[in-house]
């Protein structure tokens, strides 16, 4: 358990306590990205940024901390006209920002990672670096921070949710005035994006300007004293604290609301007929072992409270861990020990980090899309670049993925078109069964229909679907069955047309003592709220 607790060290710095733009404009090869922009942070203040991929996001976050210059409009610190020149001038001026992807050496330990990026690293006299100095002076820094994490640690062992924390230690301990903040909880099961929630709240309370981004609408609504909506390159709007849901979704969308937050109905093409049967699997710490179906055009989820082995149940399928049972695939027993194993079976995985484990970041969306079937397009081990190309094509128009060119690099994308780059490595490969983890986190509410929309149809036209998500309401927007799991076993079978959030909730707890000390912050937190 991540506690946090403790006093905070802030720079004090002179000023007006005020960061932001207005009048920003900025355009790629002549296409306009945004337009007279007015955004503005102030010290002991969250100012929520949100809006659709491709509102404007990026471009301005790139403004406000020097790694681009707006064509228009100025910034202004403190009251003051200035210029940011690079991203370590924004630093220098008290300007922090914590990217959505963690940038970390998982190989290091949290000390190193932490202090190496602030200062210059302390040396014994006969020049060797002192390791046990920066471990103490890191540990006096995580302890400040109220972050118990030891500094020993190799980052690589820790969890999404502590990597996170050490990320925006290592932001805070430069000492910035204002901090942005991209994404900070994307793909934390809700207990631990609480208590990144918490400690921005306590960086707030001592003073430090906060922009927060973020596509989970409910934390928005809890932590910011301001909403500031883009759309299409421009300020739709603000909203204050206590604005629902359903004002942002209206602001962020306008007329598109309804169609943006639905994938369909649900159902209409699942069959009796299995296409995978799991029996026997044995999960560590489950009581019994598990038996579950998937049926042609179904798409059944799996959920459960952290630690209850729903993430592990995909890996398995998708052959990224090794399968504890056994398995059959359209009628035949098969075992899987590998991705590549689970591609050959039928069976296409798309994990949760799709940028590190489901695609090659410094290849080209056309290669990426072809990952698992280059050797269809091609002989003797040489890949002809005009099927290459043409099939990247026939994917990108039919997944509607948005990209500057299919030969850009991968990471040029949007996160939810690289989802669906994912998403097409597995088709082309000719799998007809999806084994997906978490398969939203980190895009926007258009973006998730979008793929909704995607798995919907891949299950209406015969395929299925394996999803495991800590996202309930998205679990019953998409799926026609819900398989609730807790302690390694499952519990319940629910079905999306009779069962509503509550269900898979209180399915999910062991007792409702459980379910109290869940709702008041105690162990055993349910789902995403």
């Amino acid at each position: 358990m991540i506690q946090v607790g403790g006093a905070l060290p802030v720079a004090d710095h002179p000023g007006d306590g005020r960061f932001g733009v207005r009048g920003a404009a900025h355009a790629y090869a002549g296409v306009l990205v945004l337009s007279q922009v007015d955004f503005e942070l102030r010290r002991g203040s969250v100012q929520a940024l949100v809006g659709q991929n491709g509102a404007g996001k990026s471009t301005l976050i790139r403004i406000l901390t020097g790694a681009i210059q707006p064509a228009a409009g100025g910034i202004h610190l403190d009251g003051h006209p200035i210029r940011i020149d690079s991203p370590a001038h924004a630093q220098r001026l008290g300007i922090g920002v914590v990217h959505q992807d963690v940038q970390l050496f998982p190989m290091l330990d949290v000390a190193t990672n932490i202090y190496a990026v602030s200062q210059p690293l302390p040396r014994r006299v006969i020049g060797s670096i002192d390791w046990s100095v920066i471990a103490s002076k890191v540990g006096s820094e995580l302890d400040r921070l109220g972050i118990r994490i030891d500094p020993r640690a190799r980052v690589g062992d820790l969890n999404l949710a502590e990597r996170k924390l050490i990320e925006i230690a290592k932001a805070i301990i430069r000492r910035p005035r204002f901090l942005i903040l991209d994404e900070p909880t994307a793909s934390l099961e809700p207990r631990a994006a609480g208590q990144v929630l918490e400690l921005l709240e306590r960086l707030r309370a001592d003073g430090i300007g906060l922009c927060f981004i973020s596509h989970r609408l409910d934390e928005v609504r809890r932590i910011a004293n301001e909403i500031t909506v883009l759309r299409d390159g421009r300020v739709a709007g603000q909203l204050a604290a206590g604005a629902t849901v359903d004002d942002i979704v209206r602001m962020m969308f306008g007329a598109q609301k309804g169609s943006a937050l639905r994938a369909g109905g649900r159902g209409e093409a699942a069959s009796q007929e299995v296409v995978l049967s799991i029996r026997d699997l044995q999960l560590t710490g489950g009581k019994a072992p598990i038996s579950l179906d998937l049926h042609r055009g179904e798409v059944l989820g799996i959920t459960g409270v952290l630690g209850s082995g729903v993430e592990t149940v995909v890996r398995m399928v998708g052959g990224s861990r090794p399968f504890q049972g056994s398995l059959s695939v359209f009628g035949k027993p098969v075992r899987i020990r590998s991705p590549r194993g689970a591609i050959a079976a039928g069976i296409g995985f798309i994990p949760e980090d799709r940028k590190n484990a489901g695609l090659v970041p410094e290849q080209s969306v056309a290669v990426n899309i072809s990952l698992s079937s280059l050797n269809q397009l091609g002989r003797a081990g040489l890949v002809s670049p005009g099927a290459l190309l043409a099939r990247a094509r026939r994917y990108a128009a039919s997944l509607g993925i948005k990209a500057p060119s299919l030969r850009s690099n991968v990471t040029s994308l949007s996160g939810g078109n690289q989802q669906k780059v994912v998403v097409a490595k597995c088709l082309a490969a000719g799998t007809r069964i999806l084994s997906i983890e978490e398969p939203t986190h980190g895009v926007d509410v258009q973006a998730k229909a979008q793929i909704h929309r995607l798995l919907r149809e891949f299950a209406e036209q015969g395929g299925s679907v394996l999803v495991a998500s800590t996202d309930v309401p998205e679990l019953l927007d998409l799926c026609d069955r819900i398989a609730v799991f807790r302690r390694g076993s499952i519990v319940s079978v629910l079905g999306t047309r009779e069962s509503d959030h509550a269900d898979v909730v209180l399915a999910g707890v062991s007792d409702p003592e459980a379910l109290i000390d869940s709702l008041m912050g105690g162990e055993a937190a349910p789902l995403s709220a």
